[in-house]
């Protein structure tokens, strides 16, 4: 995230605010992730290839989810 900063000048990116951004994850979002893995309804997505590629994985895995529903 430094580097974002200092490559986009983003004034945002300090350290005290990744710590920040950070702690929050921890402490609010990875219980929720995780309780969410727990009932197999998160679906891990690698975006550093295309777009398009991307989006295919999130189709995949929107249709493998929605398939896991009872109608």
């Amino acid at each position: 995230m430094l580097e974002r900063a200092r490559i986009e000048g983003r004034a945002d990116d300090t350290p005290e605010a990744i710590a920040r951004r950070l702690e929050n994850y921890h402490a609010l979002t990875a219980p929720l992730v995780e309780w969410y893995r727990a009932r197999d309804k998160v679906a891990p997505i690698d975006g550093t290839p295309a777009v398009e590629e991307v989006w295919e994985q999130i189709r995949a895995a929107l249709d493998r989810l929605e398939g896991a529903v009872p109608a």
